[in-house]
């Protein structure tokens, strides 16, 4: 079959390749289908990256046809001092003197781009400003979205992160690191590419975190208005700072908790419902159980025609469950930081959980306040003691959940401290020194959806190196790394000790490489004396 369109541009293209394409799909195995979905991510990287430079292009030469006609009619050039002056003015005055020329270069591009797309013009601006980040800023970052190491949305992701990096040559040092870091590394879930691309931020840029933090402040909004795609409901959108809506996200969730087990509502739902608490001027949910929304009385029918009894008997009413008081809200959430900079010895940034990595001085402020936990590397002794469990220890969970950023299948940014802490070598309840042990190195954080996929389907198997790797093979045989960027990264001191200097194997190689240096300078010795000068 032979199919000829033609696009809203005016372009033709011939669709006869994709049904054919289709139509042997349908006769591929799995296995062979992911080799087309990764095939199909990495045409697509490559195509947003050309549709992003593509963008730019007619930026800039909308820029220049903007720029001839502003010449045609105004050459710049003042023939009195007074008409400079009045320019002057209006600069200060915050007028744009070419107004009156119509649309700017980025307006009659923004236009154009969104028409071709189909997309609204925020939208539209948002794809040129890439394609000339692409084109001449993040040159490098550029060409791992062109090779398909990264998506689109993960690029624009590192522009947003990347902006407030003002100086060239910072830029190109970024860059560099940045792209070195998607080559070296299979592709990263959003969590944890935002947490790498803030982290290399600020070692690159400190000042970008506390410019970053000041323009959140002065950013901050919250628009209500019609949902578009469900009528009759409304949609709530806030801008503010990271540790704001943190501390908003935290009592949502504990007003959410702290309601009995029996309220019929769901998580979201008591979410939403401790939202409109919180505007009414209320600080708790009411519960929403049978026993707390029940009748508090007993209803006696009596017969006013009946004789009266001198001394009647009185029935007492059947006693009611009481419902045991709801507990208090208390919000919280975890920060993962150095010690050195709580004390004020450094200003390394720190790692909120589900939201990314926080300036020292926020961080500090934090936890002024705060409940603090020590963790340390593993306790030998007490590892064996809690091996033997199946629930892991408190430090034993905080070990694990610190050293990770969100749970290890791939893709999935759920955060760590929220999520299933998984064995990755089943634990054997009968006799537990034989099966999988409840210790650090077989021990990751895994959301409830990927841990039920994981548990009941057989077809999956997962494996976990003794530097904390988290390998996923699919049922086709596919292997795929869930962690490739934690927060050993960003806190190496969680991580497992580093060989000491004097290990016997460096001792070994170093003692090598003095010996054939020494050889080296006898050789040149020797041949210097059996060619004296004048050689």
């Amino acid at each position: 079959m032979y199919v000829r369109c033609m696009s809203q541009a005016g372009a033709t293209y011939d669709t006869s390749g994709v049904v054919a394409s289709l139509a042997a799909d349908d006769k591929n195995s799995a296995a062979e289908l992911v080799e087309v979905l990764a095939h199909c991510r990495s045409i697509t990287a490559s195509a947003d990256y050309r549709m992003l430079c593509a963008a730019s292009l007619i930026f800039d030469e909308r820029c220049e046809d903007y720029l001839i006609e502003v010449a045609e009619r105004d050459s710049g050039e003042r023939v009195s001092v007074d008409e400079l002056m009045a320019a002057g003015m209006e600069h200060f005055a915050g007028r744009d003197p070419r107004a009156e020329f119509g649309p700017d270069g980025m307006e009659r591009a923004t236009a154009e781009v969104g028409a071709v797309l189909n997309v609204p013009a925020a939208k539209a601006r948002e794809i040129i400003t890439a394609g000339d980040t692409a084109r001449y800023r993040l040159v490098f970052t550029g060409q791992a979205l062109a090779v398909g190491r990264i998506d689109l949305a993960g690029f624009l992701l590192i522009c947003t992160r990347t902006k407030l990096v003002v100086d060239p040559e910072l830029v190109k040092i970024l860059d560099t690191h940045i792209a070195q870091a998607l080559f070296d590394r299979p592709p990263l879930s959003r969590a944890r590419l935002g947490a790498m691309v803030d982290a290399i931020v600020a070692m690159v840029d400190p000042d970008a975190l506390l410019r970053r933090k000041e323009r959140a402040a002065a950013d901050r909004d919250v628009t209500i208005r019609p949902d578009r795609f469900q009528p009759g409901a409304s949609r709530v959108s806030a801008s503010l700072p990271i540790t704001d809506a943190a501390a908003i996200d935290a009592r949502l969730t504990a007003m959410a908790a702290s309601v009995h087990s029996g309220d019929p509502r769901t998580r979201a739902q008591r979410r939403a419902d401790a939202l409109t608490a919180l505007a009414a001027g209320v600080d708790h949910l009411t519960c929403g159980c049978a026993t707390c929304t029940g009748p508090t009385d007993t209803e006696i029918d009596v017969d006013v025609d009946a004789p009266v009894d001198p001394a009647p008997a009185v029935e007492q009413p059947a006693p009611q469950p009481i419902a045991p008081p709801v507990t208090a809200a208390q919000p919280f959430f975890h920060i993962v930081v150095n010690l050195s900079t709580v004390l004020g010895l450094d200003d390394q940034p720190g790692y909120l959980d589900g939201r990314g990595i926080i300036d020292a001085d926020t961080m500090r402020a934090l936890l002024a306040d705060a409940e603090r936990e020590f963790l340390r590397r593993d306790d030998p002794a007490r590892a064996a003691t809690s091996a033997s469990t199946y629930v892991p220890s408190k430090k034993l969970q905080a070990l694990v959940r610190a050293g990770e950023l969100c749970c290890t299948f791939p893709g999935c940014s759920a955060p760590a401290w929220s999520v299933d802490l998984d064995h990755t070598d089943p634990f054997d309840h009968r006799d537990p020194h034989t099966g999988g042990e409840t210790v650090r190195e077989n021990l990751k954080p895994l959301c409830r959806f990927h841990h039920r996929v994981k548990t009941f389907d057989k077809r999956w198997r997962d494996y976990q190196s003794p530097l904390g790797e988290a390998f996923f093979q699919s049922p086709t045989g596919h292997m795929f790394l869930g962690n490739a960027y934690t927060a050993l990264d960003i806190f190496p001191a969680l991580g497992p000790p580093a060989k000491p200097q004097n290990h016997p194997a460096r001792t070994t190689l170093a003692t090598r490489r003095t010996q054939k240096r020494a050889a080296h300078l006898r050789a040149v010795e020797r041949a210097d004396d059996a060619n004296p000068p004048p050689f």
